[in-house]
């Protein structure tokens, strides 16, 4: 584009040119067109003032032409600048609007804010309530418990083989190993022996339950009839089956009782009371028999003392062994009053052959006797089972040392009048007519 002088400029130098090209050959023509023009057609210049008033119109209608592009121009930048104010004021308006709307969000930030710091406030302490709660709850549980617990013990329904029985058991044990403790909580003590006495009816039940059993059998296998049973050892074998057969009833309470034994001195108190009873109730069983054997095998044993020894210690030891296994049968842990017991079975037996060994006279016998009760029962059953057998080695070493206290005292009477009190008779000294005589 070319600068608005340059272009009116240009437009007044084509006007001229062209006015130039067009200029008729007539001066009288040129005339009337710039007359024509200036709209004086119909006048005409006489005078000079007319022409100067000519002369001047025609500058005025010249100074018009030339600036009238300038004046249209301006107007045409006029309504720009009309716009860029419009635009101008809308900018500020919008600016003033952007300024209030910033105020604003700053306000709404800020207090948003605020609420979002008080909600996480919230919710914090709502967090430290809900656990709180919790662990109280979780504290009262064990309290709580009580009612249900002793509401279930006085149910004249309840059985210790019930399948709730234990799960009550292992919770009411729970129950007292928290408050326990814990012995600064409020009614630490009310709570604690209103627990303990749950306990001891709880024990009462599985006591009562597991010694009624046992007695029973007891009862039924003393009852029996005599003529069923046609020998010893199919009596024996009758005491081992029925109380195999019930071992299942009372193991499983018995397993709960010796599992927590060595927590609670209840639990331990009641274990021993029911070895004492089972341990009760074999020997009502094997005391009668043991001893209506040991008489059976000395009657048919009677001139044959190691016979008589060797069958009775065999005897024993199947009576040790079977023992223990049925007791594994009813319980899972180790008592020394089983051994006790088993001791004081084995001395019916030694009671039986102590008086028959004081009077043996025969030192081969006696030295038999030794054997017998060293190597075959020591030596060879013993250490091969010295967990079953220690009742029955406690026997055995107590008859060793009887008979070995025999054997010594006989084989010095017999150095005493046969070797150092020998008198040879004239027979005993008549060599070699003896010799020949053999001969």
């Amino acid at each position: 584009q070319l600068p608005i002088e340059d272009l009116c400029s240009l437009t007044s130098q084509s006007l001229t040119v062209a006015l130039t090209a067009a200029v008729p050959e007539s001066t009288e023509d040129v005339l009337l067109k710039g007359f024509a023009m200036l709209g004086m057609e119909n006048e005409r210049i006489e005078t000079a003032q007319q022409f100067f008033s000519w002369f001047a119109q025609l500058q005025t209608q010249m100074d018009q032409d030339e600036s009238a592009k300038y004046r249209q121009m301006r107007d045409y930048l006029s309504g720009f600048e009309e716009q860029c104010d419009t635009i101008l004021n809308d900018v500020n308006s919008a600016l003033q609007h952007l300024e209030a709307l910033q105020k604003q969000y700053l306000f709404v930030s800020t207090k948003t804010g605020t609420l979002h710091e008080a909600c996480e406030q919230l919710l914090k302490e709502q967090s430290e309530l809900a656990d709180l709660a919790e662990n109280i709850q979780q504290k009262l549980s064990y309290f709580n418990e009580l009612e249900n617990i002793n509401t279930k013990l006085n149910s004249p329904t309840l059985s210790v083989n019930s399948e709730g029985f234990i799960p009550m058991l292992a919770k009411l044990d729970d129950c007292i190993a928290y408050i326990s403790s814990h012995p600064n909580f409020k009614d630490y003590p009310v709570y604690l022996t209103k627990f303990k006495q749950c306990l001891s009816k709880a024990m009462h039940l599985i006591k009562t339950y597991t010694v009624n059993t046992l007695q029973n059998l007891t009862s039924q296998l003393m009852k029996r009839d005599p003529s069923s049973v046609p020998n010893s050892d199919n009596a024996f074998t009758l005491f081992y089956v029925k109380f195999r057969a019930a071992a299942p009833k009372v193991r499983t309470l018995i397993e709960q009782v010796e599992q927590r034994s060595e927590k609670m001195p209840e639990y331990q108190q009641v274990l021993n009371e029911i070895h004492q009873c089972y341990l009760d109730q074999r020997e009502l069983l094997l005391g009668p028999s043991i001893a209506s054997t040991v008489t059976e095998l000395t009657s048919q044993n009677n001139r044959d003392h190691c016979a008589l020894v060797r069958s009775g210690c065999a005897f024993m030891v199947h009576v040790c062994q079977d023992e223990h296994q049925l007791y594994n049968e009813f319980f899972t842990k180790p008592t020394p009053k089983l051994d006790e017991l088993l001791e004081k079975l084995c001395l019916s037996l030694y009671d039986v052959l102590r008086p028959m060994i004081i009077h043996v006279i025969h030192l081969e016998t006696l030295s038999e006797l030794c054997g017998i009760l060293k190597n075959e029962m020591l030596e060879d059953h013993v250490q091969n089972n010295a967990e079953q057998l220690g009742a029955f080695a406690a026997g055995v070493k107590q008859m060793l040392e009887d008979v070995q206290e025999r054997l010594v005292y006989r084989t010095h009477i017999y150095i005493q009048t046969d070797i150092t009190g020998y008198k040879p008779a004239p027979g005993d000294l008549a060599y070699p007519d003896k010799l020949e005589m053999m001969e």
